[in-house]
């Protein structure tokens, strides 16, 4: 019993390193396309604001001109 499983011992030890190995790499891929969604949400977030900041001085310039 103790000989078959010290035979095995070796296979099994490389089948446990690639099944960790695989949810390590996917943890890894899902957590980069995660930081570059939020990558994208922060750059969006500041157009955003420039575009508000650029539409109230356009609204301001408007007024000035209609008013005088």
């Amino acid at each position: 019993m103790n000989h078959n499983i010290l035979e095995i011992a070796p296979y099994l030890a490389g089948i446990i390193t690639a099944f960790i190995g695989l949810l390590t790499f996917s943890e890894s891929k899902r957590k980069t396309k995660h930081d570059e969604m939020m990558d994208l949400y922060d750059k969006v977030n500041a157009d955003n604001d420039r575009l508000r900041k650029e539409n109230e001085s356009l609204k301001k310039q408007l007024e000035e001109k209609e008013n005088g």
